[in-house]
């Protein structure tokens, strides 16, 4: 796919470039490199869409995204005849079209926290892959697996991987933020603890059943045999003192007639 982009949207700016002359003054440099801003843009948000669901945009978008950067930086940085580049597209209207598209950009990828996934070096975002990345992925992909090699008893035979990337993926997890990890990393872990309680909930839940019902089973015969004690006991209870009563008055009784 971004062969054919590439393929498609290069030749036709060497055409232009071409068409406008081998010796360039600084103001068709301008155009080029605008030109240039422009295509990488539209690169990245062809990424970005692309990769939406499920959720792959830091790990398929870094080339795109660091594109914009650079082709933003040439624009700040190269000069015409009068001013840098950037001055003809920054602050002469209120669209300022060039600058929104590269906040836009920008936002995006820091709202999905993808500086996370990688080193950031000096300032400078590089393709190396984070530590904790690199420790997440081989918990996944031991867990993934797992389950693919025990898609019926996954239950029993992966817990242990399954809670060992659940641990990790705590640790790395600004609770405060709520995404203290990657888009890519939150996606994948959203992902398998979906898979995980839709089959292992579901085992857990038969135990927990019969848990459940024994321990009903065990209240329901303490509660009724205290409430046949007490029944008994108030019976029996009655009956001494019933017994009780008629023993003293036939003492009384006879006591009378005696006398």
């Amino acid at each position: 796919m971004w062969f054919l982009v590439n393929f498609l949207l290069f030749p036709l700016l060497f055409l232009h470039t071409f068409s406008l002359g081998v010796e360039m003054n600084d103001t068709y440099n301008c155009t080029i490199l605008r030109e240039n801003f422009g295509i990488s843009v539209s690169q990245f948000t062809l990424c970005a869409i692309s990769n939406s669901h499920p959720i792959k945009l830091c790990e398929s978008c870094i080339d795109q995204y660091i594109n914009v950067g650079e082709s933003y930086t040439n624009l700040s940085k190269f000069k015409d005849d009068k001013d840098f580049c950037i001055s003809h597209y920054i602050n002469l209207d209120r669209l300022g079209i060039v600058s929104n598209m590269y906040e836009n950009v920008y936002n995006l990828w820091n709202n999905a926290k993808c500086y996370e996934c990688y080193e950031v070096i000096n300032s400078v975002l590089t393709h190396n892959l984070s530590q904790e990345t690199i420790e997440f992925l081989k918990l996944y992909n031991r867990t993934q697996k797992c389950i693919g090699k025990y898609p019926k008893t996954m239950c029993d035979f992966c817990m242990d991987p399954y809670l060992k990337l659940n641990n990790y993926y705590y640790s790395i997890s600004n609770e405060n933020d709520k995404i203290g990890m990657c888009m890519d990393i939150v996606d994948l872990m959203n992902t398998t603890r979906t898979e995980w309680s839709e089959k292992c909930c579901k085992y857990r839940k038969h135990s927990e059943y019969a848990f459940i019902g024994s321990s009903v089973g065990i209240m329901i015969v303490t509660i009724l045999f205290y409430v046949l004690t007490k029944v008994f006991i108030d019976k029996k209870s009655t009956k001494i003192v019933t017994q009780h009563r008629f023993v003293e008055s036939l003492s009384s009784s006879n006591r009378r007639d005696n006398n």
